[in-house]
C-alpha cells in the first residue's frame, strides 16, 4: 500500500529497493536533486513546484503528471511519457527531452531555453507563448492529424530553433517568433503562420504547401527550393529573400514586399502579385505564365529570360526593368 504523501527520501529508498510503481503519488514541491529515477512510474502525480533539477528520469511514465511551475532543468526525460501532463509555467532549461511523448500536453508559458527535443512527440501539445530559444526540435513530430486536433505555438519564442526535418504540418505558430530558426527541409503544410516572424530564417527545401504566412516577416530569409504553391503571402514582408528554384505557383503576394529579392529560377506561375512591391528584384529565368502584376512595382527588377506568357502587366510600374530575352505576354521575346 502506497500513501499519497511521501518524503524524497523514503521514495528513493523504496526505488532503490525494485519497487518502480508510484502512481497518483502527492509530491507538491519535493526535491529531488541530482535524483536517479530511471524508468519511474509516477502517472497522475502532483508535482508541481517540484525541484528535478539535473534528476534521471530517462523511460519513466508521467502521464497526466502535474508539473505546473516545476524546475526540470538539465534533467534527462530522454524516451519518457509526459502525454497529457501540466507543464504551465514549468523551466526546463537544457532538458533532454529526446524522443519523448509529450502528445496532448499543457505547456503554455513554460520555458525550454536551449532544450533538447529531438524526435519529440507533440502531437496536440499547447506551447502557447512558450520560450524555446535555442532548443533542438530536429524531427520532431507536431502533426496534425484530425482538423481540430493540431499543435499550438502561438506567440512562441523559437528564437534560433533547431527544427530541421520536423513535421509541422496544420500547426498554428501564428505571432511566433522564429527569427534566425533553422527551418530546413519542414514540413508545413496547411499551417498557420500569420503574423509571424521568420527573419533570416533558414526554410531552405521546406514544405508550404497551402501554408498562410499572411503579414508575416520573412526579411532576408532563406527560401530556395521551398515549395509555397498557393501558399498565402498577403502583406508579407519578404525583402531581401533569397528563393533561387521556389516553387511558387498560384501563390498569393497580394501588396506583399518583395523588394531586392532573389526570384531566380522560380515557378510562380498563376502567381497574384497584384500591388507588390518588386521593386529591384531578380526575376531571370523565372516562369510567371499567366502572373498576375496589377498595380505591382517593378521598378528596376531583372527580368531577362523570364516567361511573361499571357501575365497581367498592363497596370504595372515597368521603370527600368531589363527584360532582355524575356518571352512578353504576347509570346514575342523581347530583344
Amino acid at each position: 500500500m502506497i500513501s499519497l504523501s511521501m518524503k524524497p527520501s523514503e521514495l528513493i529508498q523504496r526505488y532503490a529497493a525494485g519497487e518502480t510503481l508510484f502512481n497518483g503519488l502527492k509530491l507538491p514541491g519535493i526535491n529531488l536533486v541530482g535524483a536517479d529515477l530511471i524508468g519511474i512510474v509516477l502517472n497522475e502525480a502532483d508535482l508541481h513546484g517540484a525541484n528535478l533539477l539535473f534528476s534521471y528520469f530517462n523511460r519513466a511514465n508521467f502521464t497526466q503528471a502535474n508539473f505546473v511551475g516545476a524546475n526540470l532543468s538539465g534533467a534527462n526525460f530522454s524516451q519518457a511519457d509526459l502525454s497529457g501532463a501540466d507543464l504551465r509555467n514549468a523551466t526546463l532549461h537544457g532538458t533532454l527531452l529526446q524522443g519523448a511523448n509529450l502528445r496532448d500536453t499543457d505547456i503554455t508559458l513554460a520555458t525550454f531555453l536551449d532544450a533538447n527535443l529531438i524526435a519529440a512527440d507533440l502531437r496536440g501539445a499547447d506551447l502557447s507563448g512558450a520560450t524555446l530559444t535555442g532548443a533542438c526540435l530536429r524531427g520532431a513530430n507536431m502533426r496534425q492529424e484530425k482538423k481540430s486536433y493540431y499543435t499550438n505555438l502561438q506567440a512562441a519564442n523559437l528564437t534560433r530553433a533547431d527544427l530541421q526535418g520536423a513535421n509541422m504540418k496544420g500547426v498554428d505558430l501564428s505571432r511566433a517568433n522564429l527569427m534566425g530558426a533553422n527551418l530546413k527541409e519542414v514540413n508545413l503544410r496547411d499551417a498557420d503562420l500569420r503574423k509571424a516572424d521568420l527573419t533570416n530564417a533558414n526554410l531552405k527545401g521546406a514544405l508550404l504547401t497551402d501554408t498562410n504566412l499572411t503579414g508575416a516577416k520573412l526579411t532576408g530569409a532563406n527560401l530556395t527550393n521551398t515549395n509555397l504553391v498557393r501558399a498565402q503571402l498577403s502583406q508579407a514582408e519578404l525583402s531581401d529573400i533569397i528563393a533561387t528554384g521556389a516553387i511558387m505557383t498560384h501563390a498569393v503576394f497580394n501588396r506583399a514586399n518583395l523588394h531586392q529579392a532573389n526570384l531566380t529560377l522560380t515557378r510562380m506561375n498563376h502567381a497574384d502579385l497584384s500591388r507588390a512591391n518588386l521593386s529591384g528584384a531578380n526575376l531571370t529565368d523565372a516562369d510567371l505564365v499567366e502572373a498576375f502584376f496589377a498595380r505591382a512595382n517593378l521598378m528596376g527588377a531583372n527580368m531577362s529570360n523570364a516567361n511573361l506568357t499571357r501575365a497581367e502587366l498592363m497596370s504595372a510600374n515597368l521603370a527600368g526593368v531589363i527584360l532582355q530575352g524575356a518571352t512578353m505576354p504576347d509570346g514575342k521575346v523581347h530583344r
